[in-house]
């Protein structure tokens, strides 16, 4: 039998549970993505797609040229090309950890050595380990995230700017997949130092992660060197008609973004009722604290067809499960299957493997 917290997310059969564990909204943030998506003609269908119209809109809104936007085919694409372009076999990097796992897969697919900073113990990221990292050498790319996942935390955007200016001739990787959530951004203000890209995605606060659009902002050097290494035509026509129609609808993003928090609230709420902490983070889920190890937790909810997030939890995260936050019913969901486990207990937790945190563990990277 295959349990499904242990499936690897590229299996499709996750359709039977409640999907808790990637961040995923129920449904997308504006209705006119629907609609934009049905209403593509069939010259659209059969050629091959344009990116400028999503390129225009995404330029006017953060008050760069055209040229400072790369659109592509989610942040994963973003990030393997950035990494093909800039990070050559044996380069060094510098990356947070725990973190999204599809940066430090980029870095061992480039054959890169990978510096890691390791959060402290309130999952925060300190500015000044990470520039006595980047001190060492001079690392062709880093990495850091506002906020981060599987954290839920973010560096003060100052700071990060500080750590740039300091270090002119490494990359700055930003990954801004949840700044809405957060608040915290490089964008719309001073223009980014030429050292500095962003990274954007459709998947979080627009609830489009079936779309796979994302996007980088930065200075036209750097994304036309990114994009010479990616593949053409990447992002299809339905992806970016869908994108298109999100931009232009930003109070339902607005209100999408405000809903969750505001539900966010409510959970951590109902957990302290009964006694149990938890953490609302500057992203879209909330940490639970629980007991370590946390897989018979995530065996336990997945029995009772909830997926909850686990992958990177160790260290300071270790007695800590990931939610997702969507709406109210989805918490009502998840708080019935949280009671029935603290009721009927965890049966078979001593003979499942796991330790409180192992940070050289590859499988234990994090997957939001």
């Amino acid at each position: 039998m295959v349990h499904a917290h242990r499936v690897h997310r590229r299996v499709v059969d996750r359709t039977p549970y409640l999907r808790l564990d990637l961040g995923e909204s129920s449904g997308p943030a504006s209705p006119h993505v629907m609609a934009a998506i049905r209403d593509l003609s069939e010259p659209e269908l059969s050629r091959y797609p344009d990116t400028r119209p999503l390129e225009e809109l995404l330029a006017e809104l953060h008050g760069v040229s055209t040229e400072q936007i790369l659109v592509t085919a989610g942040s994963d694409e973003a990030i393997r090309q950035v990494f093909n372009a800039y990070v050559d076999e044996g380069a060094r990097v510098v990356i947070p950890r725990p973190t999204f796992g599809a940066f430090v897969t980029a870095a061992d697919v480039g054959g890169a050595y990978a510096g890691r900073v390791d959060c402290e113990d309130d999952l925060s990221l300190d500015p000044e380990a990470f520039r006595r990292a980047l001190g060492r050498g001079t690392p062709r790319l880093a990495v850091l995230s506002l906020p981060d996942a599987p954290t839920g935390t973010a560096m003060a955007t100052q700071d990060v700017l500080d750590l740039a200016q300091g270090a002119p001739e490494t990359l700055f990787l930003i990954n801004e997949t949840f700044a809405s959530y957060c608040g915290r951004t490089l964008l719309g203000g001073d223009p980014l130092p030429p050292n500095v890209v962003v990274l954007r995605s459709f998947s979080k606060d627009h609830g489009l992660a079936g779309l796979r659009v994302g996007y980088l902002v930065g200075h036209p050097d750097v994304l036309d060197a990114v994009d010479l290494v990616r593949p053409s035509y990447t992002v299809s026509a339905g992806a970016l008609a869908g994108a298109c129609a999100a931009v232009r609808d930003p109070d339902a993003m607005r209100r999408h973004v405000l809903g969750v928090r505001s539900a966010m609230d409510r959970l951590v709420s109902k957990l302290r009722i009964r006694g149990i902490e938890a953490k609302a983070t500057s992203a879209n889920f909330v940490l639970i604290k629980l007991s370590s190890p946390v897989q018979p937790w995530a065996a336990g909810f997945a029995a009772r067809g909830v997926l909850v997030g686990t992958a990177g939890h160790v260290g300071p995260m270790a007695e800590f499960v990931r939610v997702t936050v969507n709406d109210d019913h989805e918490i009502d969901t998840f708080l019935d299957a949280l009671d029935l486990l603290l009721l009927h207990g965890l049966q078979g937790a001593k003979q499942v493997k796991g330790v409180p945190g192992d940070w050289e563990q590859p499988e234990s990277e994090g997957l939001a």
